[in-house]
């Protein structure tokens, strides 16, 4: 019996909890436990919806509009370092501690959706000046 009640107690702890040491009041303010676990698409909308996130879009997507090469690199390079910077952050312990809260998620998609669209933007803006 004692084993199964330190499982469950177990269980019950790394649940995901409003705040164990205030650390979604930091990482996030607005979220609450009634929300639920913030998944990995979720997290991948709120990164690039913030105004970094926007501002990179836009700018890859101006690439993409006009391939050239020195618009290329300029907006393949913010989109790599922002995809360092999330893998680098996340590995914190406050971020940890957020991630098994539930109030931030895996930043893996967003890290991904970033390197594979800046090889789309280099890729398109090195073609275009071959064609040529």
């Amino acid at each position: 019996m004692g084993s199964v009640r330190g499982r469950l107690i177990f269980a019950a702890l790394m649940s995901p909890q409003a705040a164990w040491a205030d650390v979604c009041d930091k990482t996030r303010p607005g979220w609450s436990l009634d929300q639920g676990p913030v998944t990995g698409g979720a997290e991948t909308l709120y990164i690039l919806a913030s105004p970094v996130g926007l501002g990179l879009l836009a700018l890859i997507v101006l690439a993409l509009a006009f391939p050239r090469r020195w618009l290329a690199i300029v907006a393949a390079l913010p989109a790599l370092a922002l995809a360092g910077l999330l893998v680098i952050s996340r590995q914190s312990a406050m971020a940890a501690l957020a991630m098994t809260e539930g109030c931030i998620g895996s930043a893996i998609p967003a890290v991904v959706l970033l390197v594979l669209a800046a090889a789309l933007v280099l890729v398109r803006g090195f073609q275009a000046r071959r064609a040529k």
